[in-house]
């Protein structure tokens, strides 16, 4: 533990903001029951961690918190409940009485207040970005057994590409969107962040849309791409168990994995794609993506800006001929490496250590 935190920190929370069976954000995570999902286990190790790293206190009213208040859970979780209009109005009276906010907003467009330290996976590179780049924690998939470098660079990708909506059909009905149209409004903070979650849906198919057209153009690479659309979460629980087999064997399949934003700009898939130890291919949409300690993104990651994704069988083969066979298996280690520096357990660290500079 670093020397600003060489005891634990102090922190307050609001029972009345508790959602009972709600995941808990991630320096209240010991309050939760282990996780018995073996791809959801990584959590347990911050859970182990946690006590001796905060000392937490609980409130009602909020004249008897202290400096620190946390927000209990993600802020996507309330959204879910729809209690957000009660989490916004917490959170100006946490600010108003001067107190230090600190709330996870995880893959979630999400604009922090003044003085709030705001951690986000969907954050951009922009002036006006306050938010702290955090990982996309989602499934830990387990390093998958080591493959050998292809010699044609085979790139994999299962997800949604449509989000259906009469909305979004209709726009797209009487209106062309030009491809520097797409570009600008996937990348810039301010549309994201002003647009509600239906039109976003339309920025994420298009852009999507936009990126498997051209990854199927691309002729010097071997392609295995499925194409979903709909919710996930609304199928029945046998499709969804294929479905997910179907999304783990073909990231276990190929050596290169594509990566993209969706209704925000998050990207779950990343995270998943690295803890199989397989390279991801970003398709980078502005975003501000977590600090690594001892290495690049750059080392064991395809960056392909979104205005160049007509681009994007030339920025896999520079890379895949860069490597030879033993820097291919360094790249997928690194991309491993990189997943578990960034997982909570050792996050926390970096995340406590910045709430500790704020308030000293």
């Amino acid at each position: 533990m670093s020397d600003q935190l060489n005891k634990p920190l102090e922190i307050w929370i609001n029972e009345d903001l508790l959602l009972p069976g709600v995941r808990p954000a991630p320096l209240l995570m010991h309050l939760s029951p282990p996780d018995t999902n073996p791809q959801l286990q990584f959590w347990n190790l911050l859970r182990d961690k946690l006590p001796e790293l905060v000392k937490i206190h609980r409130f009602t009213d909020l004249a008897d918190a202290g400096k620190i208040v946390v927000t209990p859970h993600f802020i996507s979780s309330y959204y879910g409940l729809h209690k957000e209009a009660e989490l916004h109005k917490f959170r100006r009276q946490v600010l108003g009485s001067k107190r230090t906010l600190v709330t996870f907003a995880n893959c979630l467009e999400c604009q922090a207040y003044p003085g709030e330290i705001l951690f986000a996976s969907a954050t951009y590179r922009d002036k006006k970005e306050k938010s702290i780049p955090t990982p996309p924690w989602i499934y830990d998939l387990g390093e998958k057994v080591n493959m050998p470098k292809p010699s044609i660079p085979t790139v994999g990708f299962v997800g949604n590409v449509e989000y259906p909506s009469r909305l979004n059909t209709l726009i797209l009905r009487y209106i062309k969107f030009s491809d520097s149209m797409v570009n600008w409004m996937a990348c810039n903070l301010f549309v994201n962040r002003n647009l509600n979650l239906g039109m976003r849906r339309l920025i994420a198919r298009l852009v999507r849309k936009k990126i498997i057209k051209e990854v199927r153009k691309a002729k010097n690479l071997q392609i295995s791409v499925i194409e979903r659309k709909g919710d996930f979460f609304s199928l029945p629980v046998e499709e969804r168990n294929r479905q997910r087999a179907e999304y783990i064997e073909n990231i276990e399949n190929n050596a290169y994995i594509l990566a993209m934003r969706g209704d925000d700009n998050g990207c779950y898939h990343l995270g998943e794609v690295m803890s199989a130890g397989r390279i991801p291919v970003f398709i980078d949409t502005n975003k501000s993506l977590p600090e690594l300690r001892g290495m690049k993104w750059e080392d064991f990651c395809v960056i392909v800006p979104f205005s160049e994704v007509h681009r994007i069988g030339d920025y896999v083969q520079a890379f895949h001929d860069k490597l030879s066979d033993d820097d291919f298996a360094e790249a997928c280690r690194k991309s491993r490496a990189a997943f578990d520096q960034l997982l909570p357990h050792n996050f926390v660290l970096r995340s406590l250590e910045i709430i500790a500079k704020s308030t000293n």
